[in-house]
This record gives structure tokens, C-alpha cells and sequence, in this order.
């Protein structure tokens, strides 16, 4: 990994382009020693699992990249248990997985770390199998005061219940993470119907994958145009029956075309025509997750919404883009993690990019997120707290709207096992 100018070599050109304080590889007492942040304008530790975040690293701040040393992946093959460290790549599980015939719910992007998972983890996967931090079987690390942690499901001491809780779906505000032990899933055939549609054919599409069965999800993604995948797992003879009833209702979309793979690994989601995950190095970028139920009779009132945000995005790099949940993900918590809002059917997100150094586009990106924001809030109310935006001003407001009746409880925690502020803000 080369370290030029204290810069970091990572996906999110936000953080890569940063001025670091300070770039450290092992987590061990002195970690938490005062020393390590300024006397004069305190600051907190920045920690890089992956890198696609633009909160891991910036300037005049300490980052902590887990990636170098704690990148183990090791798979039990008489539990199918995977142990993981807490800089593990999305990209790297699911290629050692496959070896074995195994996978793990990652997301779209293979580019993510640890991070994916403990802050929730949506996947095209998740309705037959569950958010991510639902598939987490044990974990190691440490609290923000230096205490070490080991807890295993099933077998945590009730005053570490709470703990654990958050540990799923708010671990980076009190915790650091270095190892994870997870269920894997056995590796099926992948059926993807993908193509351009226009606004009336997406409109038709969300109310059929409404009632999608849990192995069919919907993804889509609308930039310059509309781009959607609809995500079969192929996995017996009944299953695949009932898959192919609603598959073949596509089928009156020109469009579309169908794709077989062997395996979730296979997938590659977004064509390279879109131009979304070429990184571009001269931008910088911030996204913003949702949370909204199923859209039902509301879904022509949506698209309308939809568009006239799209009309009015200051320049080609933005967009808007959706993931399906429910099914499993509606089943699956019992009140057992941080992520707690189950009720929901849909991630969308919005995706603003603008010219690094461009004060002006920056603020003009920023503002059609916001007001974009404003507009989808009675369609999805809530907000997946996949990236942390203490940096912006929508912080406190995300806090709010991502763990509601649970903020009070991350407080307490934060105050008790992160005192000194160690790690990002509340």
C-alpha cells in the first residue's frame, strides 16, 4: 500500500485525497492514549475497514486502516462458519467463499469492508437470507476506552446484551472491530434481468416486485437514464417454478435481457456505460441512504417525484438509485440490533458528485441533495446509516432518523465506553 504525502490508497476519492495527522495499522493500548489527538482542537479517530467511505480520513485527522493487519478470512468447512478481520474487503470474502461453494450477502459494490456489514449490510440477498449484521455469529475488538471485547450470539452475559446490540448496525460510534465470525450460505445459480427502462415501465415494475417472493429482489439506478436489475436466486424445483412465473411477466419489457450466472460472485451490478463506479479522480462525492416501506398506490406519485428531482440535478454525476428489502430483513431482528427499521421495503440513496476544489458545485451538489432529501421523505421516512456524515449538517438529523427509539441508548453507550470521544461523534 504506498503512502505518498500521508495520502491513503483507497476508493473514495473524498478521504484518498485528504491530509492525514497520522496513518496507523494496529489497534493495541496506546491507540487510546491522549497523545495520539491534539491538545488545541480535539479530534477524533478516523477508522478505514475498506475505504468507500468519505469519513475515513481527513485532514489534520488520525486514521486507523484495519485493511493491512487485519485481513484474515478463514472458513470452518464443518460449521460454514467464516472468521474475518475487521479490514476484510467485500470483494475478497466472496472470492474465498466461492472456493468452497459458499457466499456471504455483500452488497452491490465488491469494494466495501467490515464497515458494509456493521453498519447494517443490504444486499440483493437480504430478503432470502437476512441485513448482513443478521448473519454475524460472534465478534472481537474493542471499546472506545480500550477495553477488549469477545462476544459469541447465543452466549452473552445480559449486562453485555446491550453491547451487542449496537455492535449491529452502530458499531463505529463506540467500538473498533478487528474480527467477525459469520454464517455463509450455500452458493446458488443467479438469474438477473437487467436493461434501460423509461419512467412508466419502472413505475410498472416496482408494483410487480412489490410481491416478489424472498429469492427476486429490485435493484435500479436512474443517472442519465433508467438502469434496473431484478435478482433471482435459483435454488430447487419449487422455488425456481414460482421464480419463473414473475420472471416471465418481464419478459413484455423489450429492453431487458435475461443472464445466467453460477454464482452471486459472478455478478458485476452496473453496466460501465453508466460511468458510476469508475472512479473519477478529479471528483468528490457524498451520498445520502433512505428507508420507506412499500410504495403501493403511491408509486405514481413517486415516479413523479422522482423525475423532477432528475430534472433539476446540477450535472450528469448525480443520481438516484434504490435496493429492495423485506421478506427476511422484516423477520430476522427481534428487537436485537441497532438497525430498527425493519418494516422497510426499500434503500433508495442519493449520490451527488462535483469537481474537487469547486467551493461553488460543491454547494450546488450538497443543496440538491438535501432539497432531493426533502421531497423522497414522505415516501421514505427513515435513513440507513451507511456513511457517516458527521462532516456535513445533516448529521444529527440522519442520527435521529436512522436509530429513533434507540438514540438514547447509543448516547449512553458512547458516553460510557467512548469518553474521551475517540471515535466519530454523535
Amino acid at each position: 500500500m504506498k503512502n505518498n504525502n500521508n495520502l491513503l490508497e483507497i476508493p473514495n476519492i473524498n478521504s484518498k485525497d485528504a491530509k492525514l495527522k497520522k496513518l496507523i495499522y494496529n489497534v493495541d493500548d496506546s491507540l487510546f492514549n491522549k497523545d495520539y489527538y491534539s491538545n488545541e482542537k480535539f479530534e477524533h479517530l478516523c477508522v478505514c475497514s475498506g475505504g468507500t467511505t468519505s469519513s475515513c480520513a481527513k485532514n489534520g485527522f488520525t486514521t486507523l486502516d484495519l485493511r493491512k493487519n487485519y485481513s484474515k478470512i478463514h472458513l470452518d468447512r464443518k460449521s460454514n462458519l467464516v472468521t474475518i478481520g475487521g479490514g476484510v474487503i467485500m470483494g475478497d470474502l466472496v472470492n474465498h467463499l466461492q472456493k468452497n461453494n459458499r457466499s456471504f450477502p455483500i452488497g452491490l459494490s465488491k469494494l466495501p469492508g467490515a464497515g458494509y456489514i456493521l453498519t447494517g449490510g443490504v444486499s440483493p440477498l437480504s430478503r432470502a437470507y437476512g441485513l448482513a449484521i443478521d448473519n454475524i455469529e460472534s465478534i472481537k475488538g474493542f471499546l472506545g476506552n480500550g477495553t477488549f471485547i469477545s462476544l459469541k450470539k447465543n452466549k452473552i452475559d445480559p449486562e453485555k446484551q446491550l453491547i451487542w446490540e449496537a455492535i449491529k448496525g452502530a458499531a463505529p460510534f463506540f467500538s473498533i472491530i478487528t474480527e467477525m465470525e459469520l454464517k455463509t450460505i450455500q452458493s446458488n445459480p443467479i438469474k438477473v434481468i437487467e436493461g434501460f427502462v423509461n419512467l412508466n415501465e419502472l413505475s410498472e415494475i416496482i408494483k410487480l416486485s412489490e410481491e416478489f417472493p424472498e429469492n427476486i429482489s429490485l435493484q435500479w439506478i436512474y443517472a442519465k437514464k433508467i438502469y434496473i436489475y431484478v435478482f433471482a436466486e435459483l435454488k430447487n424445483n419449487l422455488e425456481d417454478k414460482r421464480t419463473e412465473d414473475y420472471l416471465i411477466l418481464l419478459e413484455k419489457f423489450p429492453a431487458l435481457e435475461n443472464q445466467l450466472y453460477e454464482n452471486f460472485n459472478e455478478v458485476n451490478f452496473f453496466p460501465k456505460e453508466l460511468n458510476l463506479y469508475e472512479l473519477n479522480a478529479n471528483n468528490h462525492s457524498e451520498v445520502i441512504s433512505l428507508l420507506g416501506e412499500d410504495l403501493k398506490n403511491d408509486i405514481p406519485i413517486f415516479i413523479k417525484c422522482l423525475n423532477e428531482i432528475m430534472d433539476n440535478k446540477p450535472n450528469n454525476s448525480c443520481y438516484v438509485a434504490s435496493q429492495q428489502l423485506g421478506c427476511k430483513t422484516k423477520k430476522l431482528n427481534n428487537g436485537s440490533s441497532f438497525f430498527v427499521h425493519r418494516k422497510s421495503t426499500w434503500k433508495p440513496w442519493i449520490y451527488a458528485s462535483w469537481k474537487k476544489n469547486d467551493l461553488q458545485e460543491k454547494a450546488m451538489a450538497l443543496d440538491w441533495i438535501y432539497k432531493s432529501w426533502s421531497k423522497l421523505k414522505s415516501f421514505y421516512p427513515n435513513v440507513h446509516l451507511a456513511q457517516l456524515h458527521n462532516h456535513l449538517n445533516s448529521h444529527e438529523e440522519e442520527l435521529t432518523l436512522a436509530f429513533g427509539n434507540r438514540m438514547n441508548e447509543l448516547k449512553t453507550l458512547k458516553n460510557i465506553f467512548d469518553p474521551q470521544g475517540i471515535l466519530p461523534p454523535l
